[in-house]
């Protein structure tokens, strides 16, 4: 987190010197008050007229400066927290799509949602309020100090007395709040989930069930939520109830002074609103500090997790194929004792189309996945231009591979097939043209709007337009993973053709083509008899 404060010191400092300036006259306005008192006892007017005139300046720089304090904290916090969820999007990004299908949907949103927000409100927010309490504490010591050593002692050694009960209880704090985030990220999972099967949901009328599991998984997060205020809770009543007896215990002190006629009047007016604004500020750092360390593991946990994938910047891509890409005696399987390709042998050169098929569950993206270095083979070798596939670290920059399931993101057509590059409108509707999309070939069609995942659009117009998409990254190397399921017969048949059509291109399809159509493939791989 320290990264955070250091991009947004200037901010920090800020609030630091505003709230500086606005305890001093918080603390000035306390001597003005007893001065007020006793000039006016004492019937004189005009050195009444004149404190009372400083005491008004004083509170008016107090509220403003503190005005221009909360102004800074907050721009603070927001700076921070900006900056976070930034680098917590960026490190999901970051991970490789074989590590992210391992993780739960739910948690990477809880670390951007809640536990962000939490963060903000019990770091980023308490780090400034800490300070305007210390800040405070120092000032209205030293006053205390001026007015009346022996009320400052008795002081200052009662009201501290709260600040150790947060330590006392630091790890049980720490426990709850671990469990409570633990609980929200299971939970965000779960409905991430229903909400992925709402379809099927409605389909076989199961919204009484699911609801009431949602009940059960809601309960826990709020149960593990109740169990951490309440932590905080019963840790502030203890620090409230020491501070009073420890605010009653001073008061006493001060009105035996009064009696001992060692403080006037006024004298005790300032000592009792000294007292009060060291007893409010001495039970909220007690707060905060519970705040603090409360949070200090997720802050923990949040920093590995955004530091995970973050190298040197020395990766090295692989850009292009010029040649061949080679499977070589492959062997691979999820688990060591079921190897789903077993010896595999299989070269496509550039320029050239292959068809790889066979049933459900023969390997067929599997054989994919491998070349996207998704997972790494378990004996043999893949090869490109010669080169071993392990000398890259990644192979997207010249590979572009079309899924089964057709993802298009809630923005306009244009942004959706140029993935937010920079591509002429002329282009884009040529390839709209060229598969088959002439009625969103034009401007005005451009920039209409793709509802999420593509639900404004039929089963065909999907997985051309991520086709278009495709063919306008233009790679070498264009993989097709089931491209023809759940299309109608007409449309499959476009969508062949399409295929056929393209050129320049190593281009491999994982599906069943139509039997008249295969010969057309320079080559043809059936893992189905392999096996």
């Amino acid at each position: 987190m320290k990264k955070y404060l250091r991009a947004n010191g200037a901010r920090y400092a800020g609030a630091l010197v505003f709230i500086l300036l606005s305890t001093a006259f918080a603390v000035v306005l306390q001597f003005f008050k007893g001065d007020v008192l006793d000039y006016a006892i004492a019937g004189e007017a005009a050195a009444t007229a004149r404190y009372a005139l400083l005491l008004i300046g004083s509170i008016l720089g107090e509220v403003l400066f503190y005005y221009g304090y909360r102004r800074m904290s907050d721009r603070f916090a927001v700076g921070c927290l900006k900056m976070l969820k930034r680098d917590i999007f960026a490190g999901i990004l970051r991970l490789d799509w074989a590590a992210y299908q391992t993780q739960q949907q739910g948690a990477l949103v809880a670390k951007y949602s809640a536990e962000a927000d939490t963060i903000r409100a019990r770091w980023f927010q308490m780090l400034p309020l800490f300070w305007e309490i210390v800040l405070k504490i120092v000032f209205v010591s030293a006053a205390l100090f001026a007015l009346d050593w022996r009320i400052a002692l008795v002081t200052i050694l009662l009201l501290t007395t709260p600040l150790y009960v947060p330590k006392l209880i630091e790890k049980r704090l720490q426990r709850a709040t671990d469990a409570y985030f633990q609980a929200v990220e299971e939970d965000l999972a779960r409905v991430n989930d229903w909400l992925r099967g709402f379809e099927i949901i409605k389909n076989f009328s199961v919204e009484g069930q699911i609801l009431a599991r949602f009940d059960s998984s809601n309960s826990q997060v709020m149960d593990r939520l109740l169990r951490d205020t309440s932590l905080g809770a019963a840790a502030q009543l203890i620090t409230t109830l020491i501070s009073y007896l420890s605010y009653f215990i001073v008061l006493a002190a001060a009105a035996w002074l009064v009696l001992a006629g060692e403080f006037s009047a006024g004298d005790f007016f300032v000592a009792i609103g000294m007292i009060d604004q060291l007893s409010y500020p001495l039970i909220s750092l007690a707060e905060t500090i519970r705040q603090l360390i409360a949070i200090r593991p997720t802050c923990a946990s949040m920093e590995r997790f955004i530091g995970q994938g973050a190298g040197d910047g020395a990766e090295k891509p692989l850009l292009r194929v010029e040649r061949a890409i080679r499977y070589e005696h492959v062997t691979f399987g999820y688990t060591a004792d079921r190897p789903l390709l077993r010896r595999f042998d299989f070269t496509a050169e550039m320029g050239k189309k292959y068809l790889i098929k066979g049933p459900s569950g023969c390997g067929k993206t599997t054989a994919v996945d491998l070349l996207l270095r998704y997972h790494d083979v378990t004996d043999g070798r893949i090869t490109v231009d010669g080169a071993p596939l392990e000398a890259y670290d990644a192979t997207y920059g010249a590979v572009t591979v079309v899924r089964q399931e057709a993802v298009l993101f809630r923005d306009t057509l244009r942004s959706n097939l140029t993935m937010y590059r920079d591509i002429d409108d002329e282009r884009l509707i040529e390839v709209l043209k060229k598969v088959g999309l002439e009625r969103f070939a034009h401007r005005k069609a451009l920039d209409g709007l793709i509802t999420e995942n593509g639900a404004n659009l039929s089963g065909g117009e999907k997985k051309r337009i991520c086709l278009a998409r495709a063919l306008l990254r233009d790679t070498d190397v264009l993989i097709l993973d089931e491209p023809l399921a759940n299309l109608d017969e007409d449309t499959a048949g476009l969508i062949e053709q399409l295929l056929l059509a393209i050129d320049g291109k190593l281009l491999v399809v994982s599906h069943q083509f139509t039997p008249e159509r295969v010969a057309a493939f320079d080559g043809v791989v059936d893992l189905g008899r392999e096996r």
